[in-house]
């Protein structure tokens, strides 16, 4: 058996992880655009409290208006949502600070300084890497242009000194600390998101490990042909029984033949669907995706099992003989009673020989269940192991 050393095996898995950054990505795009409208109102009432030019006030709002214009457009392209709303983030990063440093400009005071930090706090709320390298270098670059530029609206009155070279050296410290604190709190949203993947892998993993079981004890295999009959007939059944025209037949002939024609000659056949829309229905195909047979296994083990909120991001959810917080005498005391039972007889299993106890533990599932320093030193012991068990059970069979 070939063993994959992918980060993740199934390719879904990059599909789940991507999902969960674009539902946290909608919905931080959405308080982004709330924050930017309630500063456009702020900034709005200042200007008029200041009785600033009607050219002053339009060219400013209309930034604001141009800003939340380029966001709600990327927002509302369904298509590949995802790299929209990356694009329309990076440019909103840009956005905000060419508005601070258009109103410093304007006003040239020490106190609309401030409007940096404002536009910085602001795009801190995406939380992505490269969000945050262009953050913190608009905010550093426009800091140190703005204070060699106006050197003088930040003199301390009554001195004629420059305070030039002590205002870029707090810059300079300060953001190196945002981009410290920020950097530690997108690594602990990457390391949620990897490990919310990773239980989803496990999952999977295991589902797969499942059917093949099945089909090594029952030898048997699903009758995918047999399936879908009875599946038609089941729709035929059902829009009777509700009284509709059936709908799901031309679906179900769709996940018949996805199987046996490319697909230049699916939408040709199927013109009413786009390829898009097939490509959504060939997660329903049994042989390939075996998404639904998983939907029901997994339905099947969850009945009755309840996880407290708290519970759900626990180590209890992680692979088995891999729990971050075991002992490694733990992890050692696991394989070896794992090892032992798979040299018993027993009803349903019979006792493996070593070498094929050694060709499961190195190149099937469980090769990603059992942590990586307990399998080194079982290979490089693993007939001392079988010696132990021989004398152990000698005669005791």
């Amino acid at each position: 058996m070939k063993q994959e050393t992918n980060k993740y095996q199934f390719a879904q898995l990059e599909i789940y992880k991507e999902s969960l950054e674009l539902a946290h990505l909608k919905r931080k795009t959405k308080i982004f655009m709330s924050l930017v409208f309630i500063l456009a109102g702020i900034v709005l009432y200042f200007l008029l409290q200041i009785s600033a030019s009607n050219d002053t006030v339009i060219s400013i709002m209309t930034m604001f208006l141009v800003l939340l214009a380029i966001n709600v457009a990327f927002y509302s392209y369904d298509d590949d949502l995802y790299n929209n709303l990356k694009i329309a983030m990076y440019i909103s990063t840009l956005g905000v600070y060419v508005i601070a440093v258009s109103l410093i400009l304007q006003f040239q005071s020490p106190s609309i300084f401030t409007s940096l930090f404002l536009a910085y706090a602001i795009t801190s709320i995406f939380q992505e890497y490269k969000t945050m390298i262009l953050s913190n270098f608009a905010l550093f670059i426009s800091g140190i242009l703005l204070v060699l530029r106006f050197p003088e609206i930040f003199q301390i009155v009554g001195t004629n000194e420059s305070q030039t070279f002590f205002i870029l050296v707090f810059l300079i410290i300060f953001v190196l600390l945002l981009t410290l604190s920020s950097y530690i709190l997108i690594k602990r949203k990457t390391f949620f998101y990897n490990q919310l993947a990773d239980i989803k892998e496990s999952e999977v993993r295991n589902m797969e490990l499942l059917l093949e079981i099945e089909n090594i004890k029952t030898n048997s295999h699903l009758d995918v042909k047999e399936y879908y009959e009875t599946l038609n007939k089941f729709s035929v059944e059902l829009s009777k029984k509700i009284g509709i025209e059936n709908v799901f037949q031309r679906k179900i002939e769709l996940l018949k033949d996805l199987k046996n024609k490319k697909i230049d000659d699916i939408l040709l056949k199927y013109t009413e669907y786009n390829i898009d829309e097939i490509n959504e229905i060939k997660y329903m195909e049994l042989e390939v995706r075996k998404k639904m047979i998983m939907i029901g296994i997994k339905a099947s083990k969850s009945h009755g099992i309840e996880v407290s909120r708290k519970e759900i991001f626990s180590e209890s959810q992680f692979k088995s003989f891999k729990h971050f917080g075991d002992a490694h005498y733990v992890k050692i005391i696991s394989f070896v009673v794992f090892y032992t039972l798979l040299k018993l007889d027993k009803p349903y299993l019979p006792a493996l020989e070593e070498e094929r106890v050694k060709d499961i533990l190195l190149n099937s599932e469980y090769f990603y269940r059992i942590d990586r320093e307990i399998i080194d030193v079982y290979l490089e012991n693993n007939m001392v192991f079988d010696t132990i068990v021989k004398d152990h059970m000698k005669g005791g069979r």
